[in-house]
């Protein structure tokens, strides 16, 4: 029975804490209610992801980080859904390379804000463009009352949200 009363609380504490999950690629990719006000015909096909970098691995022990290969695939996947992708690799006219440069996560809070910057490299034969891209992202008590998950949430809309404004700032860029 003391043995009991001893585990109880270390097991009640676990449950409480939880454990913390990376960020969602489906939730961080845009989806076509997503999709900037102006696309740019010139940019059909015609982008490649080449890397992704500056990503963490999630603890589960800490808490929630975006890792490279769910950025990757998030770009990827709204480049895609907005007809930007290249339809093999060796037919893209740019490349796109992003550096996760920093997730400014808090550590506690009923409202978490999550600032991300990432740099978007985009190459072609002729120059390279650096897009660097500073978005937030906002996880309530009502979108998820434990706050392991609120923090994954906030990174993902904050990711979701930089890649939105990538794609409307280059949509824009290449149509001059």
């Amino acid at each position: 029975m003391r043995i009991i009363k001893l585990l109880l609380p270390v097991v009640v504490a676990l449950y409480l804490v939880g454990c913390a999950t990376p960020a969602s690629q489906q939730a961080m990719t845009i989806g076509p209610s997503d999709v900037p006000a102006k696309l740019n015909t010139n940019l059909k096909n015609s982008l490649s992801v080449t890397g992704v970098t500056g990503g963490k691995d999630t603890s589960p022990l800490w808490t929630s980080q975006v890792d490279n290969t769910g950025f990757k695939n998030a770009l990827e996947q709204s480049l895609l859904t907005i007809g930007y992708l290249a339809t093999t690799s060796g037919t893209s006219k740019m490349k796109v390379e992003a550096e996760l440069v920093e997730l400014n996560q808090p550590l506690i809070g009923i409202t978490l804000d999550v600032k991300s910057i990432v740099n978007y490299k985009v190459s072609s034969q002729n120059e390279m463009r650096v897009f660097p891209i500073t978005a937030n992202g906002t996880a309530t008590f009502s979108d998820a009352p434990i706050a392991y998950e609120r923090l994954r949430i906030a990174n993902e809309k904050s990711i979701k949200e930089n890649i939105k404004q990538f794609l409307q700032k280059i949509s824009d860029f290449y149509t001059k």
